[in-house]
């Protein structure tokens, strides 16, 4: 296996350039699938010695699997609080994963830009393996194609908990059947201020979609990102959870674009004053936090969509708000640990200065 790459995050998978309405407003997709060794206990029930060994068995496979060996393996215990939040990040992995650190691994393929494909296998969460890509911009295709793969490769070499009835066992019993989840994470900056964006929600739950903010944790939204996930997998084949979600999604884009033509319609002039408030906090502000960050790059980015704004330099969302994360630039300007809060939304302030406005 070779060695992780250190590259930060910056190329895009797909024809849609980042101007298109669709890629500002479908920003990822990811695709992933749990499975359990057979004859092992679920991870939450095994000790650290437990969890190394399976972790062993698995890596071993991967390292003489033809097709595997691309990937590289890291330890969670072996890598710092650092590298730790910017794997996060770079691989829209759940926070919870490196909560507990002990018995706890992890293969990727390495990358170098956050628009390349990320690709990673979990190893004891809370399934003994959790296969993800995910790539930018509308790509449930690529990313669900890659899953697969993946998946076929591990159980050519590895017997996976399956039941006739119940499909793949995982210690989430919402996930058995396929135990495939879908996910985007779309940017819906004239919707969420719009009354429809209540009904909006409770219609994708209705259709068997979860909803949550940004991180995926909760419901609390943050620079008008949301992300739509599959939640039902028993009784549903793998094809049409995959078609389900692509169709959700180009609903979803036909929603966001009728509420941004009903706002030029309605409130052009309330539109151009916050897209000008958020321009000059951007200019001037000396700190910046994630979140304030986030919230003024929306209305921003909605801006240049509706011809509000032209004399700043053309930015995908997606690919600003993965490089000024907090370990993000902490890693980028190699401050150490030690950097307080200001120092880095000081060096955030100065990051999106240079990168969005015109010199």
């Amino acid at each position: 296996m070779s060695e992780p790459g250190s590259g930060i995050p910056g190329g895009r998978e797909g024809s849609s350039g980042s101007s298109s309405p669709e890629a500002t407003i479908v920003l990822s997709s990811r695709a992933s699938v749990s499975r359990n060794l057979s004859n092992y206990k679920f991870p939450a029930s095994c000790s650290t010695e437990e969890k190394n060994h399976i972790i062993n068995t698995i890596k071993n496979y991967a390292r003489r699997t033809r097709g595997l060996s691309e990937f590289c393996f890291l330890r969670l215990s072996g890598m710092t609080k650092i590298r730790r939040q910017v794997l996060l990040g770079d691989y829209q992995i759940d926070e919870d994963f490196i909560s507990n650190i002990l018995g706890r691994g992890i293969l990727l393929i390495p990358r170098h830009s956050v628009m390349e494909m990320a690709t990673a296998v979990l190893l004891c969460w809370d399934d003994h393996i959790k296969i993800q890509s995910a790539a930018p911009h509308r790509a449930i295709g690529a990313v669900y194609s890659k899953v697969s793969e993946i998946e076929k490769l591990l159980e050519s070499k590895l017997n996976f908990s399956f039941s006739k009835e119940w499909g793949y066992l995982t210690s989430n019993p919402a996930e058995l059947g396929t135990a495939l989840e879908i996910s985007l994470l779309v940017h819906l900056p004239a919707l969420s201020i719009t009354p429809d964006i209540a009904e909006f929600i409770k219609n994708l739950s209705k259709v068997g979609c979860a909803v949550s903010g940004y991180d995926g944790r909760n419901a609390e939204v943050t620079g008008n990102i949301f992300r739509i996930s599959s939640s039902r997998t028993l009784g549903k084949s793998e094809e049409e959870i995959v078609e389900e979600m692509n169709a959700i999604c180009l609903n979803i884009v036909d929603e966001e674009e009728d509420a941004r033509t009903r706002l030029l319609e309605k409130d052009m002039l309330g539109a151009r004053d916050n897209v000008y408030r958020s321009y000059g906090l951007l200019k001037y502000a000396s700190i910046l936090s994630f979140e304030e960050a986030l919230e003024l790059l929306s209305i921003l980015r909605l801006g240049l969509e509706l011809g509000i704004i032209d004399n700043i330099k053309d930015f995908d969302y997606f690919e600003i708000i993965n490089m000024i994360g907090d370990s993000h630039i902490i890693s980028g300007y190699e401050m150490g640990e030690d950097a307080t809060d200001d120092d880095i939304d000081l060096k955030r302030a100065e990051f999106i200065r240079d990168r969005i406005l015109e010199d």
